[in-house]
């Protein structure tokens, strides 16, 4: 089943609905997926260190990828496809062990139906600047992560995904696509 055109207009608002429902399992389950996979592990601290370099690289790996696509219309849309799965993979490494899933799930099943359409919608830019500010919100988690394995301190990552969050809707422009509007 592909896309609805509401989907198709508004990629963006569907990630944030399936993120949002991911984070909100925090209601129901303390410890992110991390956590829960090395509480029992005899050195859990080094684990859990090497996860989330691990789910570091995946969303430097998925913003990598999706500004790359951004920056050339002539790219794969499937490369940007598989950067926004690398990118949901990393950033549900903070998530409970549900919220993990609902976002892998969600993700996975949101850009198969994208990816069914002839056209993604995937707005390219002419140069490099607007490619990332495009994709700000990755690169500002792709900060986020760094610090946070550094630290390894949920209240500075906490912190600093909101402050990704405004940073990057403050950097992103606001372009009127012909996307859905018969043009």
């Amino acid at each position: 089943m592909r896309a609805t055109d509401f989907e198709y207009r508004h990629p963006t608002l569907v990630h944030q609905l399936i993120v949002g429902a991911a984070f909100l399992s925090y209601l129901f389950q303390a410890d992110d997926i991390v956590w829960w996979l090395v509480k029992e592990h005899p050195s859990p601290h080094a684990l859990e260190r090497v996860l989330f370099i691990l789910a570091t690289l995946l969303i430097g790996a998925g913003a990598g990828l999706c500004t790359r696509v951004r920056m050339s219309p002539s790219q794969n849309h499937r490369s940007f496809s598989l950067g926004e799965f690398l990118y949901a993979i990393g950033l549900g490494s903070l998530a409970p062990v549900s919220g993990f899933f609902i976002l892998l799930v969600g993700e996975g099943v949101r850009i198969l139906r994208l990816m069914k359409r002839d056209d993604q919608g995937i707005e390219t830019a002419s140069i490099w600047t607007t490619a990332i500010r495009r994709e700000a919100v990755k690169w500002c988690v792709l900060l986020s992560m760094v610090i946070f394995v550094i630290t390894l301190r949920d209240r500075v990552v906490e912190i600093l995904l909101v402050a990704s969050f405004v940073v990057g809707l403050a950097l992103t422009p606001t372009v009127k696509s012909a996307v859905g509007s018969g043009q």
